[in-house]
């Protein structure tokens, strides 16, 4: 990519897939990127186990709406902040591959590569000393990065008693795809931000998501290597003291230790792909687009003809939360059914409920449009349509079978034709990139990722299965759904019912 391509638009016609040109790619395993950041010693905080899980039904979940809420009495502890790691990131299962252990997580993972980190910078919290610490999954514990107090960022209007950073680690994806990577280093973020979204939720805590901020006073807050490691997303915790502003002001941060921006190098023998670097440091720098100001995005040429009312059921039942996310899994094994019109329509109502939630910014909102593949067995006729969250309906653009064929479209994944439905995240580039420039990728990729781990965990309520789609012949898909020239297919997440042992 020359400096001439760095909007949204030039890096996904770049890397994207097509049919019979595509460039053969032997896996170095030999240099396999490690899963964990190696730190020097630096002092190290375990996490506290001991607390109960919270007792939350996943569907009362789902209805509520967190907003700030300076007011709650109640102090931020250490206790509640293990919870809510535990809830966001954890090992939920470990089986052998090929004499190799493999950890099942509760976040979903392209390629299960989870380039993604998770830190915490603490402002107040009892039971926990002021600074920055990053949260080593495998031990559940928190290494102290910095001590004493640190500055917000982004800077906010409320109090702040903590803020969880969401960062990803760009070659442990490209390992394998390349400089296709930062599609699915941004999709992983947004399947960790919904989990961590929902954690807090489950506990109760009042919150703010933030996608907008200084990406190198952010990398320097948490030691990251830029060349390596880049923040994606802030997660501020406006709980107990949040009515007094008791944070530092902003100040010049002192960059830690070359020792630890190394951790962010994972491989002794990494590649940097420069179109990863060059789109990403497009989007560098604080989005001032006034909130009011939201794309149009030209996804289709041709309305939907026809719309259908999701109809949904009183009662969707009852799935503990906690316990169905150590349940969730990637499963693709699926069956053809001709089951009850209740689990799909309930499945399209969490999902619709979900687009622009009132704790994401106004931003990501607008950033995607969603569309549905209808196989059979449905309480509709086969086909694709759109969703419409705000009036709960379908509205028809294609009829017939598309499922077999979009498979095909889907690097020829055949099992993907057996899924009762596609859940399609469809986006116009072109418009992200005038209104936001190249930050508008990552509002569209991280939304789709947040909204694709929503399908994953509303298919395991129902109990169903779901799986993940990154790797896509673009522009197949396109043309298979007749998207207008600048409409683009970002991910796709196949569900439905599977074998059951």
């Amino acid at each position: 990519m020359t400096e001439q391509k760095l909007m949204a638009t030039d890096y996904h016609r770049a890397t994207s897939y097509r049919r019979h040109e595509l460039t053969p790619h032997t896996l170095d395993w030999a240099h396999q990127p490690m899963p964990v950041k190696h730190y020097p010693e630096l002092p190290r905080v375990p996490l506290d186990r001991s607390g109960k899980l919270p007792a939350v039904d996943y569907f009362d979940l789902m209805n509520r709406r967190q907003a700030i809420d300076s007011s709650r009495p109640e102090a931020l502890d250490f206790r509640k902040i293990s919870t809510a790691f535990s809830l966001t990131h954890d090992i939920t299962a470990r089986t052998m591959h090929a004499g190799t252990p493999f950890y099942y997580r509760s976040v979903a993972s392209a390629g299960a590569l989870y380039p993604v980190e998770l830190y915490l910078a603490v402002h107040h919290i009892d039971g926990i000393d002021p600074g920055v610490y990053h949260y080593h999954l495998f031990n559940f514990c928190l290494t102290a990065l910095r001590r004493g107090p640190v500055p917000e960022i982004p800077p906010a209007d409320h109090g702040v008693s903590a803020t969880f950073y969401i960062t990803g680690i760009f070659f442990r994806s490209a390992w394998k795809y390349r400089d296709r990577a930062y599609r699915y280093v941004l999709l992983d973020a947004g399947h960790l931000l919904e989990n961590l979204r929902l954690a807090l939720g489950a506990l109760d805590l009042s919150f703010s998501i933030h996608l907008d901020f200084d990406d190198e006073r952010a990398a320097t807050l948490l030691g990251l290597d830029s060349q390596r490691e880049a923040c994606l997303a802030c997660v501020h915790l406006h709980e107990g003291n949040a009515g007094k502003k008791q944070t530092v002001a902003p100040r010049d941060l002192e960059p830690l230790s070359a020792e630890i921006r190394q951790a962010s190098t994972v491989s002794d023998r990494e590649v940097a792909y420069a179109d990863i670097l060059a789109v990403h440091r497009a989007g560098n720098g604080i989005n001032n687009t006034p909130a009011e100001d939201r794309p149009v995005l030209h996804v289709l040429d041709n309305p939907p003809s026809a719309w259908v009312d999701l109809n949904l059921p009183d009662h969707p039942g009852s799935a503990d939360y906690a316990r169905m996310l150590w349940q969730r899994r990637s499963r693709r094994n699926f069956i053809p059914s001709s089951g009850t019109r209740e689990n799909p329509m309930t499945f399209l109502d969490l999902m619709a409920r979900n687009i622009g939630t009132v704790s994401t910014p106004p931003s990501v909102r607008s950033a995607i449009t969603l569309g549905v593949l209808a196989g059979m067995g449905m309480p509709v006729p086969p086909g694709f349509y759109l969703l419409d969250p705000d009036a709960k309906r379908l509205g028809c653009v294609l009829a017939g079978q598309l499922t077999e064929p979009m498979a095909a479209a889907c690097l020829d994944q055949m099992w993907l034709k057996h899924a009762a439905l596609h859940v399609l995240f469809m986006t116009d580039p072109a418009a992200l990139d005038r209104t936001w420039g190249a930050r508008g990728y990552r509002y569209a990729m991280i939304e789709a990722g947040r909204l694709g781990q929503q399908a994953y965990l509303a298919a395991t309520a129902l109990g169903w299965g779901a799986c993940g789609i990154g790797a896509i012949y673009d522009r197949e898909a396109a043309d298979l759904l007749d998207l207008a020239t600048d409409g683009v297919l970002l991910y796709l997440v196949g569900a439905g019912p599977v074998k059951t042992r």
